[in-house]
């Protein structure tokens, strides 16, 4: 009995054990036993061949690479999205206040085509029709309005939420814009049965963060000369938020605005002049004349030209910019900035961080030229 209890515990675990040993101790041999240890080496080879068949599909895949490439929220979004009309408001007798409902969200949006900073322009089309290039006079969206968009971009999730594919959020604004008859006369005439689409905005804006005008230290005090489509840049720039590039008028000691128009119907946004100057120390004058009048007959600035920026803004018109730079210069500021100076481009990121070496880009060059060095 003690030969048979160590015979079985020397046995290999997990294999069923046969108990008809003979008298003579030669091991048994059962049939069924290798049955059982040949179908379960066959059940284990067709396990991994139908595994290995699996991978080889899976690796047919076309464009299996891009499942794991990083991707910036709203790169495969159209350019174009579908808007509403929402007003139209003649203020003065050439231009015209048109206010639509546009898309923002920042998950529908790309951040190259979004409106960032005053003194873009608005890319709008009517009923299909021809694109046409606007000024805008509502200030850039504030980011407290996409909250939710990238609340969702970083992948956060609530507490009663689990991992499921959502729809991208839609978050709607009001966008402002001052056009003409003759620069755009859909939009000009545009009603509630027209179809409005807003694609994405041109240029860079104002180039404040390049410019010393940003320093509220450097130049406490500036000068605004504002004519024509100028004025809705003034408006967007004025009104802009605190989280986007604005004058921070509040810690200014001195904000002067010269608006000249050619007679006193023309004046844009008259009614919100007085909103304007409660935003901190700002005045704003009309004229009717030039610049150099308007500045001259001010008896009540007092400016020192070495901490004293100037600001243009005369919607691309050469000669009322040529006057403006002339009272600058007669007044000793060399600080200026002017709409028509474009910053230099963006450069964005992309999703492949191996663009420039594969496009052999000149970001590539520079940096195997340093290494070579």
């Amino acid at each position: 009995m003690l030969g048979q209890h160590a015979k079985q515990r020397l046995s290999r675990p997990g294999q069923q054990q046969c108990i008809c040993g003979t008298l003579q101790g030669r091991r048994p041999r059962c049939s069924w036993s290798r049955s059982y240890r040949k179908s379960g080496r066959a059940s284990v080879v067709a396990v991994r061949a139908s595994v290995d068949i699996e991978e080889e599909d899976l690796l047919q895949v076309k464009d299996r690479h891009k499942w794991y490439e990083p991707k910036f929220c709203a790169e495969d979004q159209p350019d174009w999205n579908i808007g509403s009309f929402v007003s139209s408001q003649q203020v003065s007798p050439e231009y015209r206040l048109v206010t639509v409902e546009a898309e923002v969200s920042r998950e529908r949006i790309p951040l190259r085509s979004a409106y960032k900073a005053a003194g873009q322009r608005a890319c709008v089309r009517v009923n299909n029709g021809v694109e046409r290039h606007c000024t805008v006079a509502s200030p850039p969206f504030p980011e407290t309005v996409n909250e939710l968009p990238l609340f969702k971009v970083r992948g956060d999730l609530f507490a009663h939420e689990i991992k499921l594919p959502r729809e991208p959020i839609s978050v709607k604004a009001e966008l402002t814009l001052l056009v003409t008859r003759k620069e755009a006369p859909e939009l000009y005439g545009m009603g509630p049965d027209d179809v409005v689409e807003v694609g994405p905005f041109g240029g860079e804006g104002l180039d404040l963060r390049g410019s010393p005008l940003m320093a509220i230290y450097q130049c406490p005090t500036i000068v605004i000369f504002v004519s024509g489509r100028g004025i809705a840049t003034l408006r967007a720039l004025l009104e802009s938020s605190p989280d986007v590039a604005n004058l921070n008028l509040a810690f200014r000691r001195d904000v002067r605005v010269y608006y000249k128009v050619p007679n006193s119907a023309s004046i844009v946004f008259g009614d919100r002049f007085e909103e304007w100057e409660a935003l901190g120390p700002v005045r704003v004058l009309t004229t009717t004349v030039s610049f150099q009048d308007a500045f001259d007959d001010d008896q009540s600035l007092t400016y020192d030209p070495d901490t004293t920026g100037a600001l243009i803004l005369v919607g691309g018109d050469e000669e009322a910019e040529k006057a403006a730079r002339e009272v600058c210069r007669d007044a000793e500021i060399t600080r200026v900035l002017a709409d028509s100076a474009q910053p230099a481009p963006v450069q964005f990121l992309s999703a492949n961080p191996f663009v420039d070496i594969e496009s052999g880009g000149r970001r590539f060059n520079r940096s195997v030229s340093s290494i070579k060095g």
